[in-house]
């Protein structure tokens, strides 16, 4: 449980610095040198602690951990893109849509009930059709059909990525392992972007950098403790009680946006998101 309610405000805090630090430097620089600090990190923690964890470790397990990694590296690249030029208020809201993916996974190939299924997506789908009806109304509004889809995406792309490393926790593979991979995937990606996605010249990468180190450095203890921590509470607490807790990130995150960016609410908005989230907790009612 401990581990859960850590990982919840962590993860909190990583998107409102994400916000922040997004809003004057490029993306894919400060996606390589965020992985690149959360990599050595935890090959550094795996080299002291954790000296034999590649031992009775399966080439399949390493790919189905990396798929998984590769899944979850999209997600984050969808998410800092519509989150450039979008609100934290969209991100919490796309965030609570993800519980409507990981649960029609759980009502396929796991032990759900339909009645709770349906009235839960019902009232997510309300909520969202009245917030998107809300913002078509003001075009200063995060209204874009290009920003929504971004959203979109990174909803889907970390839901199955969340799933399948549910799956290979159950099955015994090290939450720092998979913590590991994950940020190097997220590495090799960004690095991938910033070579061939951005004019930045070496003079001006070496600039940015020294400007916003130390930011990074808070975001990558923060994004490592996060995520470890989320590893840590999959593999030891019930997972259904892990899905209900993590409700509570994108409802913090919500609050960070009111509180440092000034996001405003209407009441039409106050209705969506009241009406999303009782259909996410509708949705996990009957999952334990």
């Amino acid at each position: 449980m401990e581990f859960i309610l850590a990982s919840i405000i962590l993860y909190a805090l990583n998107n409102l610095l994400w916000k922040k630090i997004l809003l004057e430097e490029n993306m894919w620089l400060i996606m390589s040198l965020r992985s690149l600090m959360t990599s050595a990190l935890g090959l550094l923690i795996i080299s002291l602690f954790y000296p034999t964890i590649l031992d009775g470790l399966s080439l399949d397990s390493v790919a189905k951990v990396s798929f998984a990694s590769f899944l979850g590296a999209l997600g984050l690249v969808f998410m800092i893109s519509a989150l450039k030029v979008g609100s934290l208020r969209q991100l919490g809201l796309f965030n609570l849509a993800g519980v409507f993916f990981t649960v029609t996974y759980l009502l396929l190939f796991e032990n759900f009930d339909l009645r709770y299924y349906a009235v839960g997506t019902s009232l997510i789908l309300l909520g969202f059709i009245l917030y998107l009806v809300q913002i078509k109304k003001d075009l200063s509004q995060d209204s874009s059909i290009k920003q929504l889809l971004l959203f979109a995406l990174m909803t889907i792309f970390f839901s199955a990525s969340g799933l399948l490393h549910w799956h290979n926790l159950k099955q015994s593979i090290s939450p720092i392992f998979s913590l590991v991979n994950q940020e190097f995937t997220v590495f090799t990606v960004s690095i991938f972007g910033l070579m061939y996605r951005t004019t930045y010249s070496k003079k001006q990468i070496m600039i940015s950098i020294m400007s916003i180190y130390r930011l990074i450095f808070v975001m990558a203890i923060l994004i490592f403790l996060a995520v470890w921590f989320g590893f840590l509470g999959l593999k030891v607490t019930n997972p259904y009680l892990t899905s209900l807790l993590a409700l509570s990130t994108p409802l913090l995150t919500i609050v960070f946006g009111v509180f440092f960016y000034k996001e405003k609410w209407s009441f039409s908005n106050l209705i969506a998101l009241a009406l999303i989230i009782l259909g996410a907790f509708m949705l996990h009612f009957n999952l334990g």
